[in-house]
């Protein structure tokens, strides 16, 4: 009976390691010293010489291939090349943006449904908007925003504080947005600020932002 028990303890244990042994990883970007990889279904960015909590280690990367280390083992892999074992699939849901030639972070998404060229900006509080935005996206915002005063280079202005039903980039949809309406033509464009932001990891390197959802 204890022979029994010691043996089927051991398999027990012998298939939990096998589940657990090898990540499976997949190369989703490449840069100079670093590389985008998808380690068990997750999505991260390693720089050169770092290591993930699963034990991959990012060795070296170029524009070509990046070259990991799993369990003290090399392995050399070409843009979205995967190799590994076994895992469940994660929710994992992330957005790519490149820095444009005036070092700014630009994207195409949608508010409410209606299609809205976002500036990227992590120091503005909300998503902010002029009030000729707010008209083509439909918002009675003078009728439904809460209605303040701000201080801006071109003087004293009517702010509204509205709330967005949704507020979408690539497939992370955000419902209920804190958003702000601003009296004339400033923003010049649509202000992805941090009340949408809060609710994304953020992570830059190398003149690529990746937003990732967090919730």
């Amino acid at each position: 009976m204890a022979i029994g028990k010691w043996l089927l303890a051991g398999l027990m244990w012998g298939a939990a390691a096998h589940l657990t042994a090898a990540p499976e990883v997949r190369v989703e970007g490449l840069f100079k010293g670093a590389a985008v990889l998808k380690i068990d279904g997750q999505q991260v960015m390693l720089k050169k010489g770092r290591s993930h909590s699963s034990g991959v280690t990012l060795v070296d990367a170029n524009a070509h291939r990046a070259i990991v280390e799993i369990d003290v083992q090399r392995h050399e892999l070409a843009l979205h090349m995967a190799m590994g074992g076994t895992y469940q699939q994660a929710d994992v849901t992330q957005v790519v943006i490149r820095k444009n030639d005036n070092n700014q972070y630009k994207v195409n998404g949608s508010i409410n449904g209606q299609p809205v060229h976002f500036l990227v900006d992590t120091g503005a509080n909300t998503v902010a908007m002029n009030e000729i935005q707010a008209r083509n996206l439909g918002l009675l915002y003078k009728m439904d925003g809460q209605e303040s005063r701000a201080v801006t280079a071109s003087g004293v202005v009517s702010t509204w504080v509205v709330t967005l039903n949704a507020v979408k980039v690539g497939e992370i949809n955000v419902p209920n947005v804190r958003a702000v309406v601003i009296e004339g033509a400033y923003p010049q464009e649509v202000l992805l600020g941090m009340s949408y932001l809060e609710y994304v990891k953020i992570q830059e390197h190398n003149s690529v932002l990746m937003l990732e959802k967090n919730f």
